[in-house]
């Protein structure tokens, strides 16, 4: 079972990657900085640095993955709603590619209105997307809607 995990370093990633490990799981870790990894992680972990924005190193970053734990990270684009939808679409790529067969996406409240609701209309899109995913594919998504 390989469980990649991106945002390691943020608040509810670094606690999905620690319980992970603690649970005996080797998970892979999707990261910007490696060096900004938890003290103690290294050598529990296989820390891959990726841009969350470049499909191709995330298609090659999630090859072999059984699951796949997302989160489309703030990018300070101008536009917001069309960035999380980006990240969303190679969230769901990753998934369709290669069979990911389980993925949790940390969503927000306000994305079951589809629309309406601010920079939160973009994790709507990838809500959408990984569904649509699921739908085609069989895998489970589990929208986890933090607010």
């Amino acid at each position: 079972m390989t469980i990649v995990v991106t945002t390691p370093t943020g608040n509810v990633g670094s606690r999905v990657t620690r319980l992970l490990v603690q649970a005996g799981v080797r998970p892979r870790l999707l990261l910007r900085d490696p060096a900004r990894l938890q003290p103690g992680l290294h050598g529990h972990v296989d820390a891959v640095p990726v841009d969350l924005t470049d499909r191709d190193a995330v298609l090659r970053a999630t090859e072999g993955a059984t699951a796949l734990y997302w989160v489309c990270p703030p990018t300070g684009a101008d536009d917001p709603v069309a960035a999380a939808a980006a990240l969303g679409e190679t969230a769901t790529c990753a998934v369709t590619t290669h069979g990911i067969g389980h993925t949790v996406f940390q969503s927000s409240v306000g994305a079951e209105k589809r629309s309406g609701a601010g920079d939160i209309d973009g994790l709507a899109r990838t809500e959408e997307a990984l569904d649509a995913a699921s739908g085609t594919t069989g895998a489970a998504v589990c929208h986890l809607r933090c607010g």
